[in-house]
Parts: C-alpha cells; structure tokens; sequence
C-alpha cells in the first residue's frame, strides 16, 4: 500500500508547506490527465480535501519557487498510481473534467515496450472515465491483433470507427487485419476508407496497391498508383509499381512510356533508388547508375543494398578489380544480404561475369 508520510515542511513566505508522499502523486496526476492545468483538476477534487490542500500548496510554490514538473514524479508507474487511487478513494467517477490523451499516451508508452498487460489496464481505465473514448479502442484492437486474437480485435476497431469516422488508424488497422486473413477485398475497403480521411498516408497507396494485386484486380492497382502519383509525382518507386501494373494488366504502351519516364529521372527518396537502378540496368545506362549511387554511398551510412548495385555497375562496365573489391567488401560485412539479393546476379549478370568476380 502507498502509505502517506509527512517528508518535509516547507516555509514560503511565512507559510509552512506539508510536502508529503502524496505531493508527487498529485503532480502526476496533474500533468498525466490534466494538461498541466491546476484549475481543471481542482473542479474534480475540490471536495476532496487532502486533495484540494496539495493543489492549493502547489500552486503556491510553483507561484513562489519554481515550476513543478516531472521531475517530481518520474517514472509513471500506473500500477502504483492506481494503487494510490485506490486508497484516497478516487474512482474513474471523480475525472469529469480530465484529458485522457496522457493516460492514451502513456498505454502507447507500456505497448512499445511489450508491456501489454500493462497496456490492457490502462485501456480499461480509460473506458471506466470515457467509455466513448476512441482511440482507446483502437489501441486495444490494434494490440490484441498482435496477439493473434483477430476477430476481437477487429470487433474494437469497427467500435473505435463507429464512434469516430476520422480515426484513420482504426482504418490502417483493420485493412492490416484482413490482408493478413487473405480477405483482400475486404483490406483494401478499409484502406480506401483511410485515404479519404487521410490522403497523404502515402504508404497506405502502397498497401492498397498490393491488395488489389493480391486479388489480380490490375486495373484497381493502376488506378491507386495512378491516384498516388498526383500526390507525388517525384516517386520513382511508385512509377515502376504502376509500369509492372501496366504490364499485368497488358497495357504495354503505357508500360512503356512508364520506363520511359523512370529513365529521364533521378532518384530523390533512398528507396527509390533500387528500382530506378534496375531500370537503368535493363536499358544499359550502367555510368548513370555508378555516377548516382557512388554519390549516396558517401551521404548515407545504410550502405549494403547501394554496394551491391554499384557492384552491378562496375561488372557491367568491365571494372573487374573495382567489382571484386565491392564483392568482398559485402561478403565481409553483409554476407546474409547477398544471400537474399542473388535474383539480382541472375536477372543482370552473365555466369562469365560471375566467375570473374568469384561469385558461385
């Protein structure tokens, strides 16, 4: 049990301030689920006197002293502060007046860290002060989806969209739920909803993309992809996805005109530059690729998938000694990468060029 214990008198102006075991706690609470705002958490508490006297007392120092923070109180511990609830009697009742975007962040907080039992509690008292609280139930289906438990996972996130329409996370995870249950359809309905709420989730395009594939709806890939590019157009990425879409769905022409299109530009996001390499490679332009990739090997330090492209490169271009010296460079560092990278040795290298570079 929290016990209260007197810790210290403290003198301000001619006025002796009980500082006890119960400061901290009021602090906390504060901060936790008032938005640092002593006025919003006396209307709840100004009836509970022990309560309202700490409130007075610490407005009092922090009017006369110095500011009260978390450094008072750090770490949160929920399960001591509810404990500590517990015995002053406060119930979920007493928060009329309270923000649970704290108490929200804090659950995100214990989820992060794997502390899901935690997390579960925290959920649960938020929904005894709100039981309308949203997001609450979208943290709750999104978590017990981690754990493998989809249909009440996916019944809380339909609860969390019923109750807010705009919660566009609620959408991300749901569309998630069923594209991982093989209901691609039913996936890329959530993932529609999500960019209507949401039109700059630009990775969402990209999933929604993949479960009209996944359905061989070609025609709807293209259409997605073709609706991300007008949001940005600099996508090199997005380009190739929609010139295999393209191709699948035999539109050659604009396939076409889509590697076209990739040939003239540059990359401007990192990962765009593997699928604008490939193209590159296809069509010849081995010193383009080396120019732009030497480039961003001496700007980034995620270095592996950029050697193995310039390695590319160098062997196409004769630059034997070059390649050799990339090669074992990657098997000395990054040997499970060239493992799971060697479609790229068969879809451009000849086994004469292989052989030359000590690869088998």
């Amino acid at each position: 049990m929290v016990s209260l214990e007197r810790v210290i008198i403290l003198e301000v102006q001619e006025r002796e301030i009980e500082i006890t075991t119960d400061t901290p706690f009021v602090i906390m609470l504060r901060d936790l689920m008032y938005e640092g705002d002593w006025q919003s958490m006396k209307q709840d508490f100004g009836n509970k006197n022990s309560i309202a006297k700490i409130i007075e007392d610490c407005k009092y120092i922090e009017s006369h002293v110095t500011l009260l923070n978390e450094t008072v109180y750090e770490p949160i511990c929920f399960e001591e502060l509810l404990e500590w609830l517990e015995e002053k009697n406060i119930s979920a009742r007493n928060f009329v007046h309270a923000s649970l975007s704290g108490l929200y962040d804090l659950a995100l907080d214990y989820a992060d860290k794997d502390l899901h039992d935690v997390a579960f509690k925290i959920i649960k008292y938020i929904l005894e002060i709100d039981k309308n609280y949203a997001p609450a139930y979208e943290l709750l289906g999104s978590l017990l989806l981690e754990k493998g438990e989809f249909e009440q996972g996916i019944k809380y996130l339909d609860k969390a969209i019923e109750i807010d329409p705009w919660l566009v996370e609620a959408y991300s995870s749901l569309g998630e739920a069923y594209y991982n249950l093989g209901e691609y359809l039913k996936a890329a309905s959530y993932w529609e909803r999500e960019i209507e709420y949401a039109p700059d989730n630009k990775f969402t395009y990209f999933m929604l993309a993949e479960a009209y594939r996944k359905a061989n709806l070609y025609d709807k890939v293209c259409d997605i992809l073709e609706r991300f590019l007008k949001i940005d157009p600099k996508s090199i990425l997005a380009i190739y996805e929609l010139a295999e879409a393209y191709k699948m769905a035999g539109k050659m022409q604009q396939f076409k005109e889509m590697e076209e299109r990739i040939l003239k530009m540059r990359p401007v996001y990192a990962n765009d530059v593997e699928v604008w390499s490939r193209v590159q490679l296809r069509h010849g332009n081995y010193s383009a690729v080396e120019e732009v990739v030497s480039q961003m090997l001496e700007d980034t330090k995620t270095k592996a998938h950029l050697k193995l492209l310039l390695f590319l490169a160098c062997v196409k271009q004769g630059k034997v000694e070059r390649a050799k010296q990339l090669i074992q460079e990657m098997k000395d560092q990054n040997l499970w990468y060239l493992y799971g990278k060697k479609e790229l040795f068969s879809e451009f290298l000849t086994e004469e060029e292989m052989r030359s570079c000590g690869i088998s």
